[in-house]
């Protein structure tokens, strides 16, 4: 009893210092390339300085935005050039096989987390296009260790931001890797950010332009600040000794940063030799920073505007009556969710009535907060209000060969809603916004001869933090009739098509009658932020927070099939959760849960083996790894599909550990130990498995320490009891016919679970593994319980009743009776039999 008991106690430590002994490998492999990354000098350029840096930032597959990665970079003003360096290298914690470099994806955006999809969704159809918004910088690198570099020129000032992770891969076509058996690689990232700032930047008045400026100190860069207004900036601009050159001037203005040729609010050229006194009007970003860059033109002039067009500028006069209104913020005390709207002491009301006339333009605005806003989801909404008449579903009256429209004073009118942050925009009658030279489509085109686009709604994912400005304007149809038309593709007019009450004849016509230049209207605004998408995922998935030292981010963990995946048992990316292409059906769903369940069956098999041979332990154990592991995956499946018991994670832990102790029991019961020593065998390593479970289910180590421990046991009572006895204590048949199988079975049980299972095939391979485990313990569970306790009985009834009587007992057992097996020199041994197993 000592002996097993110090043996025990051995093999136990032994495990626990050989996981002592991996850990402290993996600290000391982690600190040798921490200690190489933080050796790492990067090349410090002349006139850069360097900003920050982050030694070892962990990067993972993407999965979800889970799994991602952010570091931070502060930009000052003035910088013109931004290097970013990044170092990627593969930290190997364990000595099984290589760690091969892996593809490192890097997202560089400013103002807010980058908005990709790696997986290959689409964004959802309401979603902003990302190629509206500030510029994305995608750049791959290889976890080699060797140095990248990744410059920005001009950057805007703030905070950028970089989402990294390792380019995605299809998880239906990778392998599931078993902890412990294949190399544990963990890639780490080193990265820096040094800029250059221009010092020699002039500080001017916007307002009372740049005075001679000496064409032999161009090029030269000047910046001011503008007021808080959106009224048109009229910049002089003056040359002296102009003969000293021969070529055109360019001017360039940029707002925040330094321009560029591709980066500019106005670009133009003039020639100083025949005017060297130039007004150059353009409209700034309110209360802002403003670089204007002068100097020689090299190359080709014809493709650059002139700058004379500047001075006299038509579309200017648009901004007349343009106002700009604050909204109100409303915060509701959770993570990324709050409102904005007009000033009201209505605590329940988020909307916003904007009235606006045809002869102006209002601009609203508000802030985006950097850190604290940037992580949810900005939805703005506007509509139409129309008359009573068309929310109650009434048709559109027809008066005098033309259709009335749906407002309460029958105009028609359309208007049109501008979103950039930082400036306002001006809306245009074709459905575009412009600022200066840029133009782009609109936010929203709401007609009012059009019930289908009196309402329009967008969502913003992580939005860019600064001030915001919705811009409204309405135009009138000047002329009006009862048939779609257009007029260069400025005109909305009616359709008839739904209206059956209308003459054919009279829609043929095409008779017109005339319009109203002036006009007015209403638009219902709301602008609200949360978390995910509205604060949910669709109802296929959870929305949940990730948090990156004092960043942190929404986003959706959908249900399998949803978003991300057609994979059973793991959840994946999703903006929504709403894209279900690539989901399978719920028939083959059902199926493949079915699989994984009804497997479990071949366990009663298992369970009668064990009772008939008087195993009853054993056969509860069984029993109990039959119900958690059919429960759990029938937990662990398609929300579809899914029928849980209890949590998840219960349903886990019991699968896995009564899994374990399965194979201990086993183990013990194939052993040669009194019952006494089995059964404290089996308490031990009830506690020690339950440890070791819930330290890590998935480790190879919780596997392979109980079922090494139990081989030695087994091997070890063999051999002490044949040294003692001089010969085999179980049937020859055991030792060379239904043992070899039984090993053979769990063999190749292994194999499949830990070598063969991909995501794909899980629910098949997975399936085999129950049933050839349920299999193999009717081979390896030795028959010598009941054959004891049947020769005991014949030695019972051999001393008081007739042999027949005990012959008969025997057999009732399913035991043979062998008449010539006699042993001893006593009337009881004369008398007595053994029993042979039908093994």
């Amino acid at each position: 009893m000592r002996v097993w008991l110090f043996f025990l106690i051995l093999c136990v430590c032994t495990g626990l210092i050989v996981g002592d002994k991996e850990k402290i490998e993996d600290d000391a492999n982690r600190k040798r390339i921490l200690e190489q990354l933080t050796r790492t000098r990067t090349v410090l350029l002349d006139d850069y300085h360097l900003v920050t840096r982050q030694i070892a930032t962990d990067v993972y597959m993407f999965r979800s935005y889970r799994t991602v990665s952010v570091v931070f970079y502060p930009i000052m003003r003035d910088v013109t050039d931004a290097r970013f360096t990044f170092q990627s290298e593969e930290l190997h914690l364990n000595n099984i096989g290589s760690c091969s470099p892996q593809e490192v994806i890097i997202n560089i955006k400013h103002g807010s987390y980058p908005a990709v999809n790696p997986d290959g969704y689409d964004f959802p159809k309401d979603f902003l296009d990302p190629a509206t918004r500030e510029p994305l910088y995608t750049l791959e690198v290889q976890s080699d260790g060797k140095n990248r570099t990744y410059s920005i020129e001009n950057p805007k000032p703030g905070n950028w931001y970089a989402l990294i992770y390792i380019k995605w891969e299809d998880p239906r076509t990778q392998k599931v890797e078993q902890e412990g058996l294949v190399a544990d690689c963990q890639t780490i990232l080193y990265t820096d950010l040094q800029v250059k700032r221009d010092e020699n930047i002039e500080l001017i008045d916007c307002y009372n332009g740049i005075t001679e400026i000496n064409y032999h100190d161009l090029p030269g860069l000047f910046k001011c600040m503008s007021t808080d207004r959106v009224d048109p900036i009229a910049l002089n601009v003056t040359i002296v000794n102009t003969s000293a050159g021969d070529s055109e001037l360019f001017f360039r203005v940029q707002a925040l940063s330094i321009p560029t040729e591709d980066s500019n609010v106005i670009y133009c050229a003039f020639d100083p030799r025949a005017n060297n006194y130039q007004t150059i009007t353009f409209i700034p970003h309110p209360n802002a920073w403003h670089y204007i860059h002068i100097g020689p033109i090299e190359g080709n002039v014809s493709r650059i505007a002139d700058c004379e067009s500047y001075f006299m500028r038509t579309d200017i006069d648009e901004l007349v009556n343009h106002t700009v209104i604050d909204l109100m913020r409303d915060d509701k005390g959770r993570f990324f969710t709050f409102d904005y709207g007009l000033p009201t002491t209505d605590i329940q009301d988020a909307t916003s009535l904007i009235n606006i006339t045809s002869s102006e333009i209002k601009s609203l605005r508000f802030k985006i907060n950097q850190f604290l806003d940037i992580g949810g989801s900005l939805s703005i909404a506007a509509s139409l209000l129309m008359s009573l008449k068309y929310y109650m579903g009434y048709k559109r009256a027809f008066d005098k060969e033309t259709l009335l429209a749906f407002t309460e004073d029958n105009q028609f009118f359309k208007a049109v809603i501008c979103m950039d942050i930082g400036h306002p925009s001006i809306p245009l009658e074709s459905g575009h916004c412009r600022y200066n030279d840029k133009v782009k489509p609109a936010l929203f085109v709401l007609n009012s001869t059009d019930s289908e686009s009196i309402y329009d709604k967008t969502y913003i994912p992580f939005p860019d933090s600064g001030t915001w400005y919705l811009t409204f304007r309405i135009f009138c149809d000047q002329s009006v009739c009862p048939c779609r038309t257009s007029d260069n593709g400025t005109k909305y007019y009616v359709d008839t098509s739904s209206d059956r009450d209308i003459d054919d004849s009279v829609v043929a016509s095409n008779g017109t009658r005339l319009g109203t230049s002036e006009c007015n209207a209403t638009v219902v605004l709301t602008v609200s932020s949360m978390s995910c998408v509205s604060g949910k995922c669709s109802n296929h998935g959870n929305c949940l927070l990730n948090t990156f030292g004092a960043l942190v981010m929404s986003f959706c963990s959908c249900a399998s099939g949803y978003g991300g995946s057609n994979l059973l048992f793991f959840s994946f990316p999703g903006w929504d959760c709403s894209d279900s292409s690539r989901m399978d059906s719920k028939v083959y769903m059902l199926v493949s849960v079915l699989l994984l369940t009804l497997s479990n069956i071949l366990f009663i098999f298992s369970i009668y083996v064990a009772v008939i041979r008087l195993y009853y332990t054993e056969a509860m154990m069984y029993a109990f790894t039959m119900i958690f592991s059919t429960f759990y995956h029938a937990c662990d499946a398609p929300s579809q599909v899914a029928y849980c018991i209890m949590r998840g994670n219960i349903l886990q832990f019991g699968d896995f550990y009564c899994g374990l102790m399965s194979f201990w029991v086993t183990l013990l019961a194939m052993s040669i130990l009194n019952e006494k020593l089995r059964s404290s065998l089996q308490l031990i390593g009830a506690i020690i498995i339950a440890l070791l479970t819930t330290w890590n289910m998935h480790s190879f180590v919780s596997f392979l320490l109980p079922v090494a421990v139990g081989i030695s046991v087994v091997f070890s009572s063999w051999y002490l009891d044949y040294r003692k006895n001089r010969v085999m204590k179980y049937p020859r048949s055991y030792y060379f016919k239904h043992m070899p199988l039984g090993i053979v079975l769990v063999s190749v049980g292994l194999i499949c679970y830990a070598f063969l299972q991909t995501e794909q095939n899980y629910k098949i391979v997975h399936s085999v593994w129950h049933m050839i485990i349920a299999l193999s313990v009717g081979f390896l569970l030795p028959d010598i319980k009941r054959a004891a306790k049947c020769e005991s009985c014949i030695f019972f009834y051999s001393y008081f009743i007739d042999i027949v009587v005990a012959k008969c007992d025997c057999c009732a057992r399913g035991f043979g009776f062998d008449s010539r097996s006699e042993v001893g020199d006593t009337p009881i041994h004369r008398r007595a039999c053994k029993c042979r197993s039908y093994v």
